[in-house]
């Protein structure tokens, strides 16, 4: 399926069964997420039938209270507590106004535009609980500080805003062929992903960046709710009643966002662009220099990232034909990761002096040596603790081939794909990047500086390439299978809305790196690969209508979990690992909202030695302690 988060007033060329499914998810969506089917907003009258314009603004706000306790292991993992610590139980972690401002312009059903922008202030921010400065991977001056960074503040706390679409279309025929483009910064997917962690099994992976930050604090969430637009051209022509056939090209690229280093719902402190250091160990040189912090840091770097050269496109078909009685679609996608590996430059190791000195380092008391004073120097490694730095890498060339099937069995909306990636991101350790004298590339080290002399192995880059990632990339296999529908009236609800999705995934073999693949012989923690994963979710949502004139009653229900096996992929799912909501919610004359839910995530993880940290067998088992209930308040006009 090929859809669009915004409305172009496309003509709409859709078969009969296509449009039932675009309405089984509309009605399903409206259900679970209280959406109002009227819809309110400002037509701007401007006195030319021809020419229509609107204005809608979406106000919504959140207050949210933590509900457990924080647990002590996860309060003692140095690159898991600031987001942890910042909030104690009883803390209200939701504060939040945000404001979403659309305005639509189309002359004659032909040509338009679209812009939308948002805006949001948190004032939970305005006062964090850490008392833990040791352990915050914020710095300031390269000290570590608690607070947040500049960039969690904007995103966290606010006030801010972004544009979301900026585009412009067209509508037209060609020798009788109805052809749509869409031009500028807009959000439109391929494929039948349903629910929050399809897209991560979906051909529509990397087509467009996610908001895992909305997901993680709406479990439930539906697939076209957590895309974020992106700059390109979208182009879509139906030479037959049956066949429609698209094509894209992007121009510009965007990480996915995720609860950003401090924010309450962070499952890293170190990874995200709001991350100032990744903490390595304990200080050895502490107490020899008073003042200086009890944790070596690596300092953040530039992240590699893809860039806004191009490389993105795609195209697709969609066929209908009568025997079918549903759709085939295929695909074929060639994009750029939006999720990142991690490559540690370390400046400072144990190297025995004589060696440090004849390799032409600097040799420090106690068996230390600089390797690399790029990445540290000796002022800042006993005055700071700066052990280097470290850079989040985004795998490139990765192709995406793909298939799908959508049909109506029996009343129910079934989707499926099966799709296959070559060069794809796998889970990874950090890469090491050593001086070349230094490198270990059985251990999947990889070397400082690239055509210099330096040992090599089958399947490891000699160095961090200029674009893409040193890390483990392979081939895998994905596939879903969703479904959705709507119960009539019984005695137990006037209606019921549901959905589900199944996820799988295999990864076929690992073309590069494998010393560092989390899958490899010999690796044994928490959240070691497995050959195959599975993954639930499932959202119902009972209805009960005119409980008060005017007024109807909702109580949404989900969960979603990792069945059996831990993914290859980062965000794939874990064995074990999920979360959960469930909650009451009215809606009072199809205009206004108010919902109480209560969100809860479990899974597992394991403490290590020798410093006793936790390894998280997933992202969401790092948040097993950061339960929350949540009202919101929300309108449209």
């Amino acid at each position: 399926m090929i859809r669009s988060k915004a409305s172009s007033n496309v003509r709409n060329c859709a078969r009969g069964r296509s449009a039932f499914r675009l309405a089984a998810i509309s009605a399903a969506v409206m259900s679970v997420f209280a959406i109002p089917n009227a819809a309110f907003g400002f037509e701007i009258d401007v006195g030319n039938p021809d020419l229509a314009m609107r204005w809608d603004n979406t106000f919504r706000y959140n207050l949210g209270m933590r509900t457990g306790s924080q647990d002590p292991a996860l309060l003692n993992t140095w690159n898991l507590d600031d987001g942890d610590r910042n909030f104690k139980k009883n803390s209200i972690v939701a504060n939040r106004l945000d404001v979403l401002s659309e305005f639509d312009l189309v002359w004659a059903r032909m040509i338009g535009g679209r812009v939308s922008l948002a805006g949001w202030y948190d004032a939970a921010y305005r006062s964090l609980d850490n008392t833990s400065p040791q352990t915050s991977n914020t710095l300031s001056n390269g000290l570590p500080v608690v607070g947040l960074s500049d960039y969690t503040n904007r995103f966290a706390k606010g006030a801010s805003g972004e544009v979301l679409d900026a585009f412009g279309f067209a509508n037209f025929d060609v020798a009788g062929i109805p052809i749509n483009i869409k031009v500028g910064q807009h959000a439109v997917f391929w494929g039948d992903a349903l629910l929050s962690n399809g897209p991560v099994h979906g051909v529509a992976y990397g087509q467009l960046p996610l908001d895992q930050w909305k997901a993680v604090a709406t479990p439930g969430a539906e697939a076209k709710e957590i895309f974020r637009p992106r700059q390109g051209i979208t182009f879509q022509m139906q030479p037959t009643n049956d066949l429609s056939i698209a094509a894209q090209y992007f121009w510009a690229w965007q990480s996915w966002r995720y609860a950003e280093s401090g924010s309450y719902l962070t499952f890293s402190d170190a990874v995200l662009h709001g991350a100032n250091s990744l903490i390595i160990q304990p200080n050895p040189l502490a107490a020899a220099f008073p003042g200086s912090p009890a944790l070596w840091r690596a300092w953040k770097g530039d992240d590699v990232e893809p860039g806004n050269s191009g490389g993105n496109y795609g195209v697709s078909a969609r066929w209908s034909p009568d025997w079918l009685d549903g759709t085939l679609g295929f695909y074929y996608r060639r994009t750029s990761d939006m999720q990142p590996q991690l490559v540690l430059y370390p400046g400072v190791a144990a190297v025995p002096a004589a060696t440090c000195t004849a390799l032409g380092f600097q040799a420090l008391p106690g068996g230390l040596c600089i390797i690399n004073k790029n990445a540290t120097n000796a002022a800042d490694l006993t005055t700071k603790g700066r052990f280097g730095t470290y850079t989040a890498n985004y795998a490139t060339g990765i192709n995406i081939y793909g298939i799908s099937l959508a049909k109506n069995l029996g009343g129910i909306s079934v989707g499926s794909e099966i799709s296959y990636r070559e060069g794809m991101s796998l889970l990874s350790d950090p890469v090491t990047v050593l001086p070349n004298a230094l490198v270990n590339p059985a251990a999947g080290q990889v070397a400082l500086v690239c055509g210099a002399p330096s040992k090599t192995a089958p399947g490891v880059p000699q160095c961090v390439p200029d674009k893409g990632t040193p890390g483990a990339l392979g081939n895998t296999w994905h596939g879903l299978v969703n479904a959705l529908g709507v119960l009539p009236k019984t005695a137990l609800f006037d209606t019921l809305s549901y959905s589900g999705e199944l996820t799988w995934m295999m990864w076929d073999k690992v073309t590069q790196n494998e010393a560092v693949f989390k899958g490899r012989s010999g690796y044994t923690n928490i959240d070691r690969v497995s050959k195959s994963y599975f993954g639930l979710a499932i959202n119902l949502t009972p209805t009960w209508f005119q409980v008060y004139p005017g007024v109807d009653l909702l109580a949404p229900i989900s969960w979603q979990q990792g069945l059996a096996g831990n993914s290859a992929v980062s965000g794939g799912g874990q064995d074990g690992t999920g979360s959960w909501g469930v909650g009451l919610a009215v809606d009072v004359y199809s205009r206004y909202r108010v919902d109480l839910k209560y969100v809860g995530f479990f899974g597992n993880y394991r403490v290590n030695p020798p410093f006793n940290q936790a390894t998280q067998n997933g992202t969401l088992a790092g948040l097993v302690d950061r339960g929350f209930v949540n009202l919101t308040f929300k309108t449209t006009f």
